[in-house]
């Protein structure tokens, strides 16, 4: 007779399986599926920069201000939606091991522009090859028409994520009023 206590213990994959597997509802299939896999896609990612030594949060950032040169503290903040202090915090790490400079903003003595430093070139010479492995992998069997529908299909969700985002805001500000009303 089996030990009853004995399970067969599930893999990540097996229980993200099941997770798929349940809902009746496609929207709400469709949706757990686009958070497993990005979920999956990070986690890849991040394995495989980590044995560069760069952790999610280091790798963001520098890739943040790469696209953004000159950008502040709070914009990068706001592009990778975390709190000014967590991101002034990493900016001081990443500035003190050489990837990032801050200099004088021109238009706003309180605030500075960021930078990327030569140091950081060969950082994100090794996210792009990490990143063209990752999309050959992922996107494997696509042709171009395929993914072209594909990103105007997540660019309509991500409208729709926004407008939903922004109506959020609005009742909350609704409340707000209501409260300092009574």
């Amino acid at each position: 007779m089996k030990n009853a206590g004995a399970k067969k213990k599930q893999s990540k994959d097996d229980r993200c399986a099941t997770l798929l597997a349940q809902p009746t509802d496609r929207k709400r299939a469709v949706a757990l599926k686009l958070s497993v896999i990005a979920r999956q896609l990070w986690q890849r990612f991040d394995q495989s920069v980590e044995r560069d030594g760069l952790t999610r949060a280091k790798w963001t950032l520098i890739a943040a201000v790469a696209r953004n040169p000159g950008a502040t503290q709070r914009a990068i903040a706001e592009t990778l939606e975390v709190r000014d202090v967590t991101a002034g915090q990493l900016i001081d790490r990443l500035c003190a091991d050489g990837y990032l400079e801050r200099r004088e903003n021109p238009t706003d003595r309180r605030a500075y522009c960021l930078y990327t430093t030569p140091a950081a070139q060969p950082v994100l010479k090794r996210l792009g090859e990490v990143a063209k492995i990752h999309e050959e992998q992922t996107f494997a069997g696509f042709s171009d028409e395929d993914l072209a529908r594909l990103e105007s299909l997540l660019d309509a969700i991500a409208r729709n994520v926004a407008a939903s985002r922004g109506r959020d805001a609005e009742k909350k500000m609704l409340a707000l009023r209501e409260r300092m009303d009574d």
